[in-house]
Parts: C-alpha cells; structure tokens; sequence
C-alpha cells in the first residue's frame, strides 16, 4: 500500500514564509514584483500569441487617423493609422528581452573576470599579473561613457538591433568586474575562508562554496536594476536612430519615441509620444522596485528585522508584585511563565 504523498520541505515553507512576511511589510517591493510578473507574462504571451493581447499588426492600416484613446484604440493612433498600443505591445519583448540579454551576458564575463582578478590578485604570481591586465583593460573601458562608446562602436559594427546590442554589451562588462571584484576582496580574506584554507580545501572549491555564494546578494540586486539601465541605453540608441527604425516590421519603444518626436504633432497628439514613454518608465520603474526587494530579502539584518517586526510579539511584561511570593524580587525582563528569580 503506498504510503501518503511526499508534503513539502518544511524548510521550503520557511523560506517562502519569510519572502512572504518581507513583502508584506514593504508593499512598493510586493508591488514590484507583481509588476514584473505581470509585464513578463504580457511579453511571454505577445511572442506566443499575439492576436491574444494584440489586436492589430505592426504596420497593419486601421483607417483611424490621428485618433485619441478609445475603447477600440486604447493609446489612440497616429497618422499613419497605425494602432500605438500595438505597436507599444509588440516592442515590449524586444526591450525587455535586450535588457536581460545584455545585463545577463556582461554579469557572466564581467563576473567571471572579477572573481579571478580579486581572488588569485598576489604579487609575483600568474594571477596577481593576470589581475593587473583585467584591470588596465577593464579601465581603459571605464574611462569613456559607456553610451557614447556604445554609439562609436555602433557606428563601425553596423546599424541594426544585433550590433547595437553587441555594442552596449562591450561597454557593459567592466561595471561587473569593478563589482566583483571589490566585493571579493572584502571576502576572501574573512576567518570562515581562512579557516577552509586551512583545512586543505582547495582554491577553486573555495572561490565556488565559499566566496562566491556570499558576494551574490549585491551583485544579484546590481543585475536585477542594471535591466533597466540597459533598457534606457538601448531606448535612447533607438532615439538617436542607429538602432531600430520605426515604423518597421519590428517595433522599438525608443525609436517610435524618435519618430513621433520628429513629427512636431506633440502638443496636439500627446499619446502618441505618452505611450512609448510611458512603458519605458514603468519597465524600469518596476525593475527598480523589484532590486529594492531583493536587497531586503538577500541581507539577513534587514530581513530579520523585517520579519520582526511583522510577528506581533509583544516584549514580556513585568510580574506585578503583589502576586509574587513574600520575599522574592522579581528580575528584570523575565516573564512570569518562566518564573522569578531570588
């Protein structure tokens, strides 16, 4: 006879518990996360199915021209006819998608890199010369704005959206390795990696078990509101027009801010320049909120402070001496069911 159903890891539900209690008591992070849920699976959704979400096409004509918002047209049209919350909709994979692709990617060299140039930086050694490359690259990198490199190298690698992408994520990486870097030099040296050194760990084992598991939480909080950072780069690439061309086949949030712009119709239409405007803000915005929780939930001081004080307890309240035996004096701070001491 089989026996009852596995039930879930009691540590599971701990931790979702303590996610749960930390949201609860910071509602802009609980907000945050609902609105990256939401917008990821509006984006998920638009790549699968678009007429779900979608009413219109790209450059489909609508014979509405220049129309405010409506039930029919809920971000109104422009003059070419052209549905603006389709086109806002259907620019919303793409932006996000650049977002977490180039955050992503300069996290993983960037880190990477940062790991090594912190943790095997000794003197007269492979990895302390290694470490002195990384960084003279690294800041050679650095002492340009990264949006004006990213443009330069736009320029020589083609317009279009995989070399601008390209671009961005060449002048991304260096962020991370400064990063890491730092926050592995605070580390490596700490009693508990002394003390695995000590006992015959490896190296590797113990950049991988020992230091990398605890400089994750800033370097996760940095990744998650880099999105939107790279998101705002990309929409302003898209703005100076070396990226995406609107319209196009695929729309881009920065490049139908560009095109709208360029009409000189904003005072008389404003939405068609609000909508595109308007998502960019709310994907970084949401991005932001997001990264303000992640920082709550990854520390453990501001965790369990949280957690505190959204369990009620009360501190115990003094015994009343008429209800003590003749004779005792009663102790500070101990409660009653535990009893006073003589």
């Amino acid at each position: 006879m089989a026996g009852p159903p596995p039930s879930i890891p009691r540590r599971l539900l701990a931790g979702l518990g303590v996610l749960w209690r930390v949201l609860r008591s910071n509602p802009l992070s609980l907000f945050g996360f609902v609105l990256i849920v939401v917008i990821g699976v509006v984006a998920l959704l638009v790549v699968v199915d678009p007429p779900l979400l979608v009413p219109y096409g790209p450059q489909q004509l609508t014979g509405a021209y220049l129309q405010g918002p409506s039930s029919k047209h809920w971000f109104g049209t422009d003059a070419n006819s052209f549905d603006i919350y389709s086109n806002v909709m259907l620019a919303l994979p793409l932006d996000l998608g650049i977002g977490v692709l180039v955050a992503g990617t300069a996290l993983l060299a960037g880190g990477s890199l940062g790991l090594l140039a912190g943790f095997f930086d000794a003197p007269r050694t492979v990895g302390g010369a290694a470490s002195v490359v990384i960084l003279r690259v690294t800041d050679v990198f650095l002492s340009f704005p990264s949006l004006i490199l990213a443009l330069a190298l736009t320029r020589v690698l083609g317009l279009g959206v995989g070399p601008t992408v390209l671009a961005i994520g060449l002048t991304w990486w260096p962020f991370y390795v400064r990063l890491v870097r730092g926050e592995v030099l605070a580390v490596k040296n700490l009693p508990y990696v002394v003390a695995a050194r000590a006992s015959g760990v490896s190296e590797w084992r113990i950049l991988g078990r020992h230091v990398l598991r605890n400089i994750l939480e800033p370097v996760v909080v940095y990744f998650t509101l880099d999105i939107g950072t790279v998101l705002v780069t990309y929409s302003t690439i898209g703005f100076v027009g070396v990226a995406s061309k609107y319209p196009g086949p695929q729309p881009e949030w920065g490049a139908m801010l560009a095109f709208y712009q360029s009409s000189g119709a904003i005072n008389a239409y404003p939405w068609e320049v609000l909508a595109p405007g308007a998502a960019i803000f709310v994907t970084v915005f949401a991005f932001s909120l997001l990264g303000d929780g992640l920082r709550d939930i990854l520390d453990p001081r501001t965790r369990r402070a949280f957690v505190r004080s959204t369990t009620g307890h009360e501190p115990p309240s003094e015994v009343p001496a008429a209800t003590l035996p003749s004779g005792t004096v009663p102790s500070v701070g101990v409660s009653p069911d535990r009893g006073a001491t003589t």
